[in-house]
C-alpha cells in the first residue's frame, strides 16, 4: 500500500442528510465515512457485508479465522487490526489469533488446518480443490461450505477497498472503543 488517501473519510459535520442518515451511529468508523463517499455502494455493500459475516451460518471462531488469515494474505492492516479486537470479543486467545493469521501452531486443529488451506486455496486460485472441499463437508453443511466461499471472498474484496482508498486507522483509542460497543457480533 502506498499509504496514500486516496478516498478521504467524510467528516461527520461535513455529511449531508443522507451520509448522516445511512452512517448514523458509525461516524467513528473510518470505512463508514469512506464508503458513504458513494451512498448508492454503502446502501448495497453494508448490508452485503452484515448478510456474510454478522449473519453467517459459521462458527464466530471459524469465520475469525477465515476472516484473519484473508486479510494476512492480502496484507491488510486496516481490517485486520479491526477482526484481531472481534476476535478477542469473540473470547479467541492471542494464541489462536496469531495462529490464524501465520497459519501454524500447536493451537490448530486438524479442522482449523483445512479452513486454513481452503482460505489459502481461495485467494491463490480462487478455488477449493475437492479434498479440501470433502474435509469441509464432513463438517459443514452446503450452506456452511458456501459461506466459507463468501466471507474469504468477501474479505479479499475487504482487503481490496481499505487499500486502494487508502483507509487509514481510526486516530484515538476513544473512538475505537466507540466503534467496539456498536457491533452486535462477536
Amino acid at each position: 500500500m502506498t499509504g496514500n488517501v486516496r478516498v478521504a473519510p467524510v467528516e461527520p459535520e461535513n455529511f449531508t442528510p443522507e451520509q448522516a442518515d445511512l452512517v448514523g451511529d458509525w461516524k467513528h468508523l473510518v470505512f463508514s465515512r469512506v464508503i458513504v463517499n458513494s451512498p448508492r455502494m454503502y446502501r448495497t455493500f453494508l448490508p452485503h457485508i452484515e448478510a456474510v459475516i454478522a449473519k453467517t451460518s459459521l462458527p464466530p471462531r471459524d469465520r475469525q479465522l477465515i476472516v484473519l488469515r484473508m486479510l494476512v494474505l492480502c496484507d491488510d492492516t486496516y481490517e485486520r487490526t479491526h477482526h484481531i479486537t472481534i476476535s478477542r470479543n469473540a473470547g479467541i486467545s492471542e494464541e489462536e489469533i496469531a495462529a490464524f493469521q501465520s497459519g501454524t501452531g500447536s493451537v490448530l486443529s486438524d479442522f482449523d488446518k483445512t479452513l486454513i488451506k481452503a482460505t489459502d486455496q481461495l485467494k491463490s486460485d480462487q478455488f477449493i480443490d475437492d479434498a479440501t472441499w470433502a474435509a469441509l463437508a464432513q463438517r459443514y453443511s452446503i450452506e456452511q461450505l458456501m459461506d466459507v466461499v463468501f466471507v474469504a471472498g468477501c474479505y479479499q474484496t475487504m482487503a481490496m477497498l481499505t487499500k486502494n482508498f487508502g483507509m487509514e486507522l481510526e486516530p484515538s483509542d476513544g473512538e475505537f472503543q466507540d466503534i467496539n460497543k456498536l457491533r452486535a457480533y462477536t
